[in-house]
């Protein structure tokens, strides 16, 4: 695997030493999601993560971001990310500077609404193409992922994902609060921190598993 943007690298380290925070509630939470993809890996060698929230514009774009490139930091191959919402709005300019500032390299490939954004975290490495959709559109797979609720709205709205074979509810807080706040950055750059290193924690139990 090639290694990853030296920035992102540094970033995820950081990450790394801060798993130790983590609650015991959301680690057992974070070590179903390793089991889940750990029975894939067993059944398949492989594993699909499909993750979803509201309008898959903030929570489940980074989610997705991180879940593509922490599986590469732990040299993991056979791990598939992917997004979605119940409804479709657009990738939020906010999620992706705060990406864009933990080291990922991001790049508007169009249309005007809704555009297409090419996600790299490595050299070498296929790009990660990310906009709004819904959990049921291409190129999200309709069978034999494993589904994680990033959101209390869409883990209400979804009590059953059809194809699904394991459903995660792992909720965070929506940074969209602070969107009109003076510095909605930090806020995001917040969102990331937790997500990166709930990631790192249940990528590094599929590492230490396997």
């Amino acid at each position: 695997m090639s290694p990853l943007f030296q920035p992102l690298k540094k970033y995820l380290e950081t990450q790394q030493s801060k798993m130790a925070n983590i609650v015991p509630n959301r680690k057992k939470v974070l070590d179903s999601f390793s089991d889940a993809i750990l029975q894939s890996f067993e059944t398949r060698q492989k594993a699909n993560l499909l993750f979803v929230c509201t309008q898959n514009s903030r929570r489940s774009q980074i989610s997705q971001a991180f879940a593509a490139a922490i599986p590469q930091y732990f040299d993991l191959p056979g791990i598939k990310s992917f997004s979605g919402g119940t409804t479709i709005s657009e990738f939020h300019p906010n999620a992706i500077q705060a990406l864009e500032t933990c080291g990922f390299r991001l790049e508007n490939q169009g249309p005007p609404r809704n555009p297409k954004y090419s996600i790299r975290w490595a050299d070498g490495t296929p790009a990660l193409l990310a906009f709004s959709k819904k959990f049921q559109d291409q190129p999200n797979p309709t069978s034999e992922f494993v589904v994680i609720l990033v959101c209390s709205q869409a883990d209400e709205s979804c009590p059953y994902v059809s194809g699904a074979e394991a459903r995660i509810s792992l909720p965070f807080e929506d940074p969209k609060s602070a969107d009109d706040s003076e510095n909605p950055l930090a806020r995001y750059l917040q969102t990331c921190d937790q997500i990166a290193s709930e990631l790192l924690y249940t990528f590094q139990e599929v590492k230490r598993k396997l």
